[in-house]
């Protein structure tokens, strides 16, 4: 039952925004009574927090099953997977990043129950681009990634598709040439 509370907070969340959703919202979305929330989670905060907790550990579980048995694809073709993928999550992604923003209660909450665990999951992106895990700065090379598809993903909103793959194109361009550079430094 939790998991399904926690799923339903994020497709209310990803539907109505973290403002307009309610607790009677998710609770009809997961096909539950509100108190069965309220039993479990004393306020909305609390919920969302802990909804954020499930839905990042959901996001890596999914991004590593689509890279499953992929490891040997060029870095272009790795890309391209994690594009897709950022594509079909960043809705929530996005929806969240501004509930944080806009609810200092909730992003000190968050902060104090994911201290350690976002590392966690960033480090096991080495994993999926192991070119990078030999730098000395792979983690700030996979959220320069991730920074860079959350920001083509927010273009995509008012540019066509033939601009945002030339966007991907310049960016992995970038990123090989650094790639290219630290091996010669190295």
């Amino acid at each position: 039952m939790q998991r399904r509370v926690l799923d339903a907070t994020l497709r209310c969340i990803g539907e109505q925004g973290y403002i307009g959703v309610s607790l009677q919202d998710i609770a009809d979305m997961a096909g539950v009574s509100r108190g069965a929330i309220t039993h479990h989670y004393s306020s909305k905060i609390e919920l969302t927090s802990s909804a954020i907790q499930h839905f990042v550990q959901w996001r890596y579980d999914r991004v590593h099953t689509a890279f499953e048995g992929k490891g040997g694809l060029p870095l272009q073709e790795r890309l391209d997977i994690l594009w897709k993928e950022f594509q079909e999550i960043f809705p929530v992604t996005f929806e969240l990043i501004v509930a944080l923003r806009s609810d200092k209660d909730l992003l000190a909450l968050y902060k104090r129950n994911s201290k350690t665990r976002i590392e966690e999951i960033t480090t096991g992106y080495d994993g999926f681009f192991p070119e990078l895990s030999g730098m000395n700065v792979s983690g700030v090379m996979i959220a320069v990634m991730a920074a860079f598809y959350r920001g083509a993903y927010i273009e995509a909103v008012s540019r066509d598709a033939e601009y945002i793959e030339q966007m991907k194109v310049v960016f992995q361009d970038m990123l090989m040439t650094y790639l290219d550079s630290d091996k010669k430094a190295a």
